[in-house]
C-alpha cells in the first residue's frame, strides 16, 4: 500500500503529471494482472496504459471488459508480439498459454521439476509477425513511457533490445521477468538482464522469486524452498546521484520517479525523493512536499510518539512546512499517553468492510448446509461476520481474544454468548461440540497454528470454514512472521504465520476425513485465482478452505489443492 500518494492527489500534486504504463505479455490471469485493482488508479485520469499479448482473443477480452467497466483512465490492448526486431518468428505455444515463448521449452529439463512439464511442455507452434517496441511508439507517436513491465517468458531480454531508444528518453523503473536456468532452450538469463539494465542506468532494488523442486524427491527441505528458477526484478533509477547526467533529471521525471516508487511498495526511496525535490525546489510550491511528507508519516503512531520534529528527514524540510507546528506535534505526543487504536476504526474501514462483503459473499455462494447449526465462531474481532449465521437461524457462540473486541462484541449482540478464547492458548475446559467451527481470518495471527487446527477439530461435529493469509509455494511450511500487537486486528502475541496452501491442507487432514478446496476465490484482489506464480506485489495472498468429518456431495468444492481458480 502506498504512503505518500493519497496526500499527494489530496493536495493537487498529481494533476500536474501525467504516468504511463507499458505492460508486455499482458494476458490478465486475475485481480494482480490489474493494474488499478492495485492502486494506480489514484492517477486517473491522467494515466495511460498499454498493454501487449500475442494472443488476440486475450487482448480483446481485456478490451471488452475495460469498456465494460467504463474506466476514467486511457487503457487498450495490443495483439503484437513485442522483440528485438521486425519481422517473423516461430511463437511455442505451451500447454498453458501464459507460458508460450519465442523460444522453445527445455523438456528434459522441465521434466525434473514438479508443476511445470503440464504448463510449459510444447503444444503447437505458430509462425508470427514480430516488431519492437521502439517501432510500435515511433509509429503511435508515443514520446514517453514511465514504467515498462515485461513478462514474455525468457524474451524478455529481447525486447528491452527492441526497446533501447524509449528506454534511454523515459522509462523511469521496470518489472521483469528473468530465469536462473534454461527452462526455455538458449533463452537469456537473468545474468544477461540484469548487465543490460545497469548499463542502462538501473539499479536493482528487489527480486520476487520463485522456486520448484525435483519432481521425483519424496521430501524436501524445511529451510529451502527448492532450486530458485525464475523472479521478477524491480529496477529503478537514480536521478539524484551527483555523479551522473541525464535529460530526465528533472523535477517532473523525480516526481513520477518517487510515485512510481511508492506504488511500488519502495516508500523510503520515494521519501527521499520527495525530500530531495523539495530541499532542491521547495520555494516553487509545485515541488514543495514538506507538508505531504508529515501528513503521510503522521499515519505511523510510533513515530509520532517520538515527536516527528526530532526525525532527521523532518529537519531538513522543517522550513518548508507550512500547515503542521511540528513542536505541537512533539510536545502532545510526549505529554499524552499514547491513545489505543480503536478496534472500530480498524474494522470498519473502507478495507474491512469491502474484504468482509467479498468472503461472506463467497461463503454463501458455496451452497454448504449452515442454516439451523449451532456455530462456533473463533476470533470474531468486533462481530462482522456473526450475523452471516444469525440470518441463517443457527446458535451461535462468538469468541475473541482481546478483551476491548469483546467489550464491543457483547454491546452489539446481547443475546448470544460471547466469551474469551485465545487460540494460541485455549482453555482446556473449553469442551464443548459444535456443528461448525468458523475460522475466518485467524490462523495467520497465530504463533501455534497446529496446536489450534487440533482444537478447533476437537470442537467440530460436522465442518470447519476457514480462511487465511497463506504464501506462494509448493512446501510445506508454516512461515513465521511478527506483527503489531497493539492493533486490535493483529496476532495477540505480536507473533503470527503465513503458511503454505499445502501445510494447511495437510494439517487439516491429521484430524478431518475430508479436507475442500473451492473451485471459485472471493472476488478481492488478495485472493490469487491462478497459483502457478506469485503476484508481483507484496499484498496479502489468502486461501478458504472446508474440513468435514463426513464426504460433502458438491460440485464447488475440490479434494485437492488447485492451481488454478476463479473469481466468485
Amino acid at each position: 500500500m502506498s504512503v505518500f500518494l493519497s496526500s499527494l492527489k489530496k493536495s493537487g500534486h498529481l494533476d500536474q503529471i501525467h504516468i504511463t504504463i507499458c505492460n508486455v505479455g499482458s494476458r490478465k490471469l486475475g485481480s494482480h494482472d490489474d493494474y488499478t485493482s492495485l492502486g494506480w488508479n489514484i492517477f486517473a485520469p491522467r494515466l495511460t496504459i498499454f498493454g501487449f499479448d500475442a494472443d488476440a482473443d486475450a487482448c480483446d477480452e481485456a478490451n471488452a471488459e475495460l469498456e465494460a467497466r467504463q474506466i476514467n483512465w486511457t487503457e487498450k490492448h495490443i495483439p503484437l508480439a513485442l522483440g528485438n526486431s521486425v519481422g517473423e518468428s516461430t511463437l511455442y505455444v505451451t500447454k498453458h498459454p501464459m507460458c508460450s515463448s519465442l523460444y522453445p521449452p527445455n523438456e528434459p529439463y522441465l521434466a525434473r521439476f514438479g508443476g511445470l512439464p503440464e504448463l510449459v511442455n510444447l503444444d503447437f507452434t505458430v509462425e508470427i509477425e514480430t516488431t519492437t517496441l521502439d517501432a510500435f511508439c515511433q509509429a503511435e507517436g508515443i514520446n514517453e513511457i514511465d514504467f515498462l513491465q515485461v513478462d514474455v517468458q525468457g524474451a524478455d531480454l529481447q525486447v528491452l533490445e527492441g526497446a533501447s531508444e524509449i528506454l534511454k528518453r523515459s522509462i523511469l523503473a521496470i518489472q521483469i521477468e528473468a530465469e536462473f536456468s534454461h527452462l526455455y532452450a538458449k533463452q537469456p538469463l537473468f545474468a544477461d538482464v540484469d548487465t543490460y539494465l545497469r548499463d542502462k542506468g538501473f539499479t536493482l532494488f528487489d527480486l520476487a522469486t520463485s522456486y520448484r523442486v525435483r519432481a521425483r524427491s519424496p521430501i524436501q527441505s524445511t529451510v529451502r524452498a527448492g532450486q530458485l528458477l525464475w523472479a521478477d526484478g524491480f529496477y529503478f533509477r537514480d536521478l539524484i546521484r551527483e555523479d551522473i547526467s541525464t535529460p530526465l533529471k528533472t523535477p517532473e521525471q523525480v516526481l513520477k520517479l518517487a510515485c512510481i516508487a511508492d506504488i511500488m511498495n519502495f516508500p523510503d526511496y520515494a521519501l527521499e525523493l520527495l525530500e530531495h525535490l523539495t530541499l532542491q525546489y521547495g520555494n516553487d510550491k509545485k515541488y514543495n512536499f514538506a507538508d505531504n511528507i508529515v501528513e503521510s508519516l503522521v499515519q505511523f503512531p510510533d513515530l509520532v510518539q517520538q515527536g516527528l520534529a526530532s526525525l532527521p528527514i523532518v529537519a531538513s524540510i522543517r522550513d518548508y512546512v507550512s500547515s503542521y507546528d511540528l513542536d505541537s506535534l512533539q510536545v502532545n505526543a510526549i505529554s499524552q499517553p499514547q491513545k489505543s487504536i480503536s478496534p472500530v476504526g480498524v474494522f470498519h474501514s473502507d478495507h474491512y468492510q469491502r474484504h468482509n462483503q467479498r468472503r461472506l459473499e463467497h461463503l454463501a455462494s458455496l451452497g454448504l448446509d449452515i442454516a439451523g447449526t449451532s456455530v462456533l465462531e473463533v476470533r470474531a474481532g468486533i462481530g462482522d461476520h456473526t450475523s452471516f449465521f444469525l440470518d441463517r437461524g443457527c446458535q451461535v457462540v462468538s469468541t475473541e481474544a482481546r478483551q476491548e473486541n469483546l467489550e464491543i462484541l457483547s454491546s452489539r449482540y446481547p443475546n448470544i454468548q460471547v466469551r474469551h478464547l485465545d487460540l494460541d492458548n485455549p482453555d482446556p475446559s473449553f469442551n464443548e461440540l459444535f456443528d461448525i467451527v468458523y475460522c475466518y481470518g485467524l490462523l495467520y495471527h497465530l504463533q501455534n497454528p497446529t496446536e489450534a487446527i487440533e482444537f478447533m477439530s476437537r470442537c467440530c461435529r460436522k465442518m470447519l470454514l476457514l480462511e487465511t493469509c497463506v504464501s506462494f509455494g509448493d512446501e510445506e511450511s508454516i512461515n513465521p512472521c511478527t506483527e503489531m500487537a497493539e492493533s486490535p486486528s493483529q496476532a495477540v502475541s505480536g507473533q503470527g504465520c503465513r503458511p503454505t496452501r499445502k501445510w494447511v491442507y495437510n494439517q487439516l487432514k491429521r484430524y478431518f476425513d475430508f479436507v475442500y478446496m473451492p473451485v471459485t476465490q472471493p472476488n478481492h484482489e488478495e485472493f490469487p485465482i491462478d497459483w502457478t506464480s506469485p503476484p508481483s506485489t507484496r499484498a496479502f495472498t489468502r486461501s478458504v478452505f472446508i474440513a468435514s468429518k463426513q464426504h460433502l456431495n458438491n460440485q464447488l468444492l475440490l479434494e485437492d489443492i488447485p492451481m488454478k481458480q476463479k473469481y466468485h
